[in-house]
């Protein structure tokens, strides 16, 4: 809903209430009238007056209410009774009533759905002082109005706006409320309420309505005590409104008790009395009886809840008793002299005897065994954990020895805190001990273990130093093998390793001869290196030269006397390598943490291997075409730059050449362009195989390459590229441009000048120029090396 729309139904709404309770008002106010002694004046009832209580006490719109109560006010005098001054002062006075009436009650009465005693006093004490101030303004109108005023006026006055307050007040302010009605549940709670209201209205109509003279003026009291004590609040003023008004309407036609007197003034305030006496009667039985139920339900709570309490106290020291009684601690409880209260299952299994609390406590010690942490010295009567307790006021760790003779000796930790009350008071001690033989044979099993591990930490340490040094290793290899025989304390340790090509090789050792030599068939040789290879499980054997598989030569070589097989696996199980280990003194035992370490080296090496070859094929990515696999510029340039310094410091001869395949387009186009790439390798082999390990071949752009020969003049480049030339796969040639570096030319300056040869030479095709670079001439004043 619109915030804007809820705002405006509220203000909406206000002036529907005081319409509704305008029209009341009026209504309450012809009632009234018509109750008028006939030539007096005098009314007997006046409802009007809790009619403007309830509208006034809750409406929001004070002065428009009160706008509205004069204007219905005079709207009705002028059409019953005219207009004067003495009834503007009336007016005045009714609705000063209603605003003296209307604050007090705004600030002493909170209304709601039941009356309390203290709610009832203030509604009759509220009531009081506003009728008051009504009838002395009352009087003061009538003395302004030239009147002779009487106190039996004023009386009238005020006992028939507080009957109409007390009437009718409680029951408007419900039936606003919504209050809800506490109607009997049963069949018989509702025939009897039924029977009461009947017998109340039929009693008030005997006195009031029947013959003159009846001895049943007590009547009415009994059902209005009836209803008080039996039934709710609302319904008792709703029938004491009834009831009175029966006993009005008599009166006022000439019947019963009070139409004996001969006084019409006197008999109207006896009706009036009569009707607050009535009301304020019956709601002050009810209300003392509901009061009387809820301290009677509140009783019934709390002792269901004391109920409650004991049951869950007597359950809590069954279940303490039961904990008590299984749990494995002795539990020892004292008052605060230290004399003995408790002991548990368990305490009294240990002492061998029950809490004596006629021991003098400085016995404890002698009577129950109490020894020192050593289990012989007796325990002092002030180291004793109890008396402890009781001095220092808690206790944690306490150490001592329980050595009942014929029985174990039972080492116990206590820890203990006294007991008091809430003013600081020292009820006792309790003292809680935990056997400790459990716990000092795990602390003797975890030394043995400690001194275990300590002789395990130094080659877990080493591994660690070795995995490390493995793992940053430029040659991961040689470091496996170095770190193997840390490890081991071995003598000597190779790594074979496949080739691919159906071979085991060695490709590292240590402590073998430099001409130690190992190249294994995979598929038909049989050794203690392959059998540990092709099945992929560690090998250890203490006599090397009596197991059937070693070889004799190798044996004597190596000197080997007791030997491991460790098979080194990649990520995914493939037996990538063995590392062999050899021991020249004899080892009959390999110890697990020995085999164990060295299964983790062989874990690190396989990852040191692949990070290694990764590295490796990085690089070659990095420096090498992917197509050729020559190498590419940006290597070339670093390596023309370093042959150039080379030349320069050594003074010697160093040659460029470019190459270029001749009608290589027209090849690619006439065969398709992987055969394009096919001659471009086969070429590259070709062209390597004329080459030195010093000489570079680079991939200079398409099919054009570039050959760098250190240590080779012009004339013996020629040569070298004319052989080049000769070995062009596939029938075809190619052209090549040479040229000889100087001193004082860079890279690029040769290139250039060999690549005007190159261009010269295409005019014939598969032809070698020679071209010349002119040197660079250094400025004036330069400094060069």
């Amino acid at each position: 809903m619109n915030p804007h729309t809820a705002v405006a139904g509220a203000r909406a709404a206000l002036p529907v209430r005081s319409l509704v309770f305008a029209t009341l008002y009026a209504a309450a106010l012809l009632l009234g009238r018509l109750t008028t002694v006939d030539g007096t004046g005098l009314v007997l009832v006046w409802p009007a007056a809790g009619v403007a209580a309830t509208w006034m006490s809750r409406g929001r719109h004070r002065w428009f209410d009160a706008a509205l109560l004069v204007a219905a006010t005079v709207a009705v005098d002028a059409a019953v009774s005219g207009t004067g001054p003495l009834l503007a002062g009336f007016l005045l006075a009714d609705l000063g009533q209603v605003l003296v009436l209307v604050t007090l009650l705004r600030r002493w009465y909170t209304p709601q759905e039941g009356l309390s005693t203290r709610q009832l006093a203030v509604l009759l004490g509220t009531t009081a002082v506003a009728c008051t101030v009504g009838a002395v303004a009352a009087t003061l109108a009538v003395v302004a109005a030239d009147g002779d005023p009487s106190w039996l006026g004023s009386a009238l006055w005020f006992t028939r706006n507080a009957a109409g307050i007390m009437l009718l007040d409680p029951i408007l302010q419900r039936l606003e409320a919504r209050a809800r009605i506490g109607w009997p549940e049963t069949g018989r709670g509702r025939v009897e309420l039924a029977a009461a209201v009947a017998t109340s209205c039929v009693a008030y109509a005997l006195v009031f309505w029947g013959p003159a003279g009846l001895p049943v003026s007590f009547l009415p009291l009994a059902p209005t005590i009836w209803l008080a004590l039996r039934f709710d609040t609302n319904v008792v003023v709703g029938t004491t409104l009834t009831v009175t008004s029966i006993a009005a309407l008599g009166t006022f036609h000439g019947t019963g008790p009070f139409a004996d007197i001969t006084d019409d003034a006197v008999r109207t305030l006896v009706v009036q009395v009569h009707a607050g006496f009535v009301a304020a009667l019956g709601m002050m039985l009810a209300v003392g009886r509901d009061e009387r139920n809820q301290l009677l339900a509140r009783l019934s709570t709390a002792t269901a809840q004391a109920q409650r309490a004991r049951t869950e106290a007597e359950r809590s020291a069954r279940f303490s008793d039961a904990v008590l009684a299984s749990v494995g601690s002795g539990i020892v409880v004292s008052d605060p002299d230290g004399r003995l209260l408790l002991f548990n299952d368990t305490a009294r299994a240990w002492h061998g005897l029950e809490a004596d609390d006629s021991l003098d406590p400085a016995l404890h010690a002698d009577n129950y065994h109490l020894y020192g942490p050593d289990g012989t010295t007796p325990l002092a009567a002030a180291q004793i954990p109890l008396l402890r307790t009781l001095a220092e006021g808690a206790v944690s760790g306490a150490e001592i020895v329980i050595s009942r003779p014929g029985a174990g000796a039972v080492p116990v930790a206590c820890s203990g805190r006294t007991v008091t009350d809430e003013d600081g008071t020292v009820l006792g001690a309790v003292v809680a001990m935990h056997d400790l033989t459990e716990v000092r044979a795990r602390e003797a099993q975890l030394a043995r273990a400690n001194a275990q591990l300590g002789l395990h930490a130094a080659r877990v340490e080493r591994l660690a130093v070795a995995s490390r040094a493995v793992l940053t290793a430029e040659d991961p290899r040689q470091a496996v093998c170095e770190a193997a025989v840390e490890i081991a304390g071995a003598q000597a340790v190779f790594l074979a390793q496949p080739t691919g090509e159906g071979r085991l090789v060695a490709t590292a050792s240590t402590g073998l001869s430099a001409d130690f030599h190992l190249d294994l068939d995979v598929h038909r040789d049989t050794s203690l290196t392959l059998t540990s290879y092709r099945s992929g499980e560690p090998l250890f054997v203490p006599d090397v030269a009596a197991h059937p598989l070693a070889s004799p030569l190798r044996v004597a070589t190596g000197r080997q006397v007791s030997g491991a097989w460790q098979p080194v696996a990649d990520a995914d199980g493939g037996v990538v390598g063995v590392l062999c280990v050899i021991w020249r003194e004899r080892v009959d035992h390999l110890d697990p943490t020995t085999a164990a370490v060295l299964a983790g080296l062989a874990a690190e090496a396989s990852h040191a291997f692949t990070r290694a070859d990764l590295l490796h094929r990085l690089a070659q990515a990095a420096d090498h075409d992917p197509l050729t696999g020559a190498v590419n510029r940006r290597r070339w340039d670093d390596l023309a730059r370093q042959e150039i310094a080379r030349a320069t410091r050594a003074r010697t001869p160093l040659t460029f050449a470019l190459l270029d395949l001749d009608h290589f387009k027209r090849y690619n186009d006439t065969r398709g362009h992987l055969a394009g790439d096919d001659l471009l390798r086969a070429f590259t082999k070709a062209a390597a195989a004329h080459l030195r390990e010093v000489d570079t071949l680079a991939r200079w752009g398409g099919e054009e390459f570039a050959v760098m020969l250190p240590d080779c003049t012009a004339e013996d480049a020629v040569a070298v590229v004319d052989r080049i030339r000769a070995a062009v796969p596939d029938g075809q040639t190619c052209t090549v441009g040479v040229c000889q570096w100087a001193p004082g030319l860079d890279a690029l300056t040769v290139v250039a000048a060999a690549d005007r040869a190159l261009y010269t030479g295409k005019a014939t095709r598969n032809t070698t120029v020679v071209g010349t670079a002119e040197p660079v001439t250094p400025p004036a004043g330069a400094f060069s090396l």
